[in-house]
């Protein structure tokens, strides 16, 4: 090995597809130059030929888990050239017919950085773990797979598949500003017909995927603004309970406090009825942002996908590869585009119906803090009239600041259900017409 790291641009893409067992079926020129190896060099050997000892088993593991659950999955992948040069990639793969597929892009968010150091201190645990005995290899990969979990909670991920979506989401979105003003459409005037068709159904795709990109651009925002209100909204309720409790207790030791424990105890079953669907609010904050964050992956997944059928085209318009070799490539490249697009569809028909109830759960909620509020000044009213009541006074007053900052937290939601990026259905119906035009150029050019 050396330090030498192989080059690439960030708008190129590598793919290759794989049997079940990870043995490389197809690769393209991309894949090829950047790896040092010749294409019959690569056929039919393991993928694993171009690991690099510096990546952690534990990942390995995690992403061979993913895609034998049948699940698309993303990582940062420290990759070796046959040279003994290295180069960084962020791949997205997904389960095909009889095998896998991935996409790779050049990595440049400010995630990239996170994983390269929690990769390093991971793999430091993996290679402790195992002490040079490969008899304690599956010891080394749970000690890492413990490391590198909680290193992404510290982070703010709470699982794997957290971080991956917006590490995949980040990149997509790093490429695509880098990439504003340059010129990524082909020159199809001398392709022949079948091979302009697909050209042609790919641009037009992978545009309208960059709109749902911009519809959805401000999805990472509204699901940080939600993850950070989901930890005060649980807190919510209890808290309310807990100071109208104390508010009953200490009236009642005051000797004319009648007139304060009452309003003290319509104060708790105010907040018993509020409970209930401040939890709901909480479980509907949960469903949002982990729908927000599905969301915006599987549009920055169809968008590579979509981008590698243009390449290939380009690939073919250059003579890199014969039709012939490309074309069971596109085809399955057409399936994934097509999967992919109906499950963004999905995903955002289902966004606006969780943000809907989100909105209707938080007005409710809001009035019931309302009546809250309105018993909170009651009690300090009542506190003033009394003697002996500063305890309850300030307890009071606890309430009514509780209270006021869950206005203030609440006041955003319920705006959403009248949010202006509400998609209604248009995306899905012009996703399928541009994804069948796709299948169909597909199909005609094999």
């Amino acid at each position: 090995m050396t330090t030498a790291e192989r080059p690439f641009s960030i708008d190129e893409l590598f793919v290759s597809i794989t049997d079940r067992k990870g043995h490389i079926r197809m690769t393209n020129h991309v894949f090829v130059r950047v790896s040092g190896y010749d294409r019959d060099e690569l056929i039919g050997r393991a993928h694993n030929v171009i690991r690099h000892p510096d990546m952690p088993r534990s990942v390995f593991r995690t992403f061979w888990q993913f895609l034998e659950e049948g699940r698309p999955v993303a990582a940062y992948v420290k990759n070796l050239a046959k040279d003994g040069a290295h180069y960084w990639v962020m791949a997205i793969a997904i389960p095909v017919p009889d095998g896998y597929l991935s996409v790779r892009l050049k990595p440049t968010s400010p995630l990239f950085a996170l994983a390269q150091e929690i990769y390093a201190d991971v793999l430091a645990v993996e290679q402790a773990a195992e002490g040079g005995d490969v008899r304690e290899r599956k010891a080394s990969i749970e000690a890492g797979a413990e490391r590198l979990t909680t290193r992404l909670a510290a982070n703010g991920h709470e699982s794997y598949e957290s971080f991956m979506r917006a590490a995949f989401s980040a990149e997509v979105a790093a490429r695509d500003a880098a990439l504003v003003g340059s010129t990524r459409a082909l020159d199809l005037t001398s392709a022949e017909p079948g091979l302009r068709a697909v050209g042609e159904a790919s641009i037009g795709t992978v545009e309208m995927l960059h709109g749902i990109g911009k519809q959805l651009a401000g999805h990472g925002t509204l699901s940080e603004s939600l993850k950070k209100k989901s930890g005060f909204v649980e807190e919510l309720a209890e808290s309310i309970r807990l100071f109208s409790l104390n508010a009953i207790l200490a009236a009642g030791r005051i000797g004319d406090g009648r007139a304060l424990g009452a309003v003290a105890s319509l104060l708790r079953t105010r907040s018993d009825v509020a409970a209930p669907e401040i939890v709901t609010l909480g479980t509907e904050l949960e469903e949002a942002v982990g729908l927000l964050s599905e969301t915006s992956f599987r549009a920055a997944t169809g968008q590579i996908q979509t981008e590698m059928m243009a390449a290939f085209v380009g690939e073919l318009l250059d003579a890199s590869m014969s039709t012939a070799e490309a074309a069971p490539q596109l085809r399955l490249l057409a399936e994934a585009v097509a999967e992919a697009s109906e499950a963004i569809c999905t995903s955002m028909a289902s966004v606006d119906t969780v943000l809907d109830r989100l909105a209707e759960v938080s007005q409710s909620v809001e009035r019931h803090l309302a009546v809250i509020r309105a018993l909170e000044v009651n009690g300090r009213i009542e506190a003033a009239r009394a003697t002996d009541t500063e305890q309850v006074r300030v307890l009071f007053e606890e309430i009514g600041k509780q209270v006021e900052a869950a206005g203030v937290e609440l006041q955003d939601f319920s705006a959403l259900s009248a949010r202006g990026d509400r998609d209604d259905g248009r995306a899905a119906r012009e996703s399928r017409v541009h994804v069948a035009a796709v299948r169909e150029a597909v199909a005609a050019l094999a």
